[in-house]
């Protein structure tokens, strides 16, 4: 039965892959959880519940960065847990910073659906890239 967990959680990445956010959505049960760890001022951590969570979550980001390339490297079939270890490249809009941050996700899946999602990232990189200043952005580059 976990190897169908794990193609629950393939689906998922790639549907995010392709853009494809409201599609995942089904994907969720109903008492679905994804606990994002980081500090306080990282303003997308927070803990977001059900589909309206989910929407939530991504309403903030896509106003602060844009995802260049999410790569999940390896699915570790743990039974009702799915772990995924990936590496992501993104850009902030506010200052055209660039990032790239090593992940790890914990998803629990209960009959065929994500009922939990553990987002544990790098969040120095994102919290660096989020507060630099577009000069400082631009005289690197």
């Amino acid at each position: 039965m976990s190897t169908q967990n794990v193609e629950v959680v393939r689906r998922f990445f790639q549907l995010f892959e392709e853009g494809r956010l409201a599609d995942i959505e089904p994907l969720l049960a109903p008492d679905f959880e994804w606990v994002y760890h980081g500090p306080a001022s990282l303003p997308w951590a927070g803990v977001y519940r059900g589909v309206e969570g989910f929407r939530e979550f991504f309403a903030i980001v896509r106003e602060l960065i844009q995802v260049q390339e999410c790569e999940a490297y390896d699915y570790l079939d743990a039974g009702d847990r799915v772990v995924v270890l990936g590496v992501s490249r993104t850009l902030v809009l506010a200052n055209d910073a660039r990032y790239e941050a090593q992940w790890m996700n914990v998803f629990t899946v209960r009959d065929g659906l994500i009922s939990r999602y553990l987002d544990l990232y790098d969040t120095a990189s994102v919290v660096d890239a989020l507060r630099r200043d577009r000069r400082e952005v631009t005289a690197a580059s």
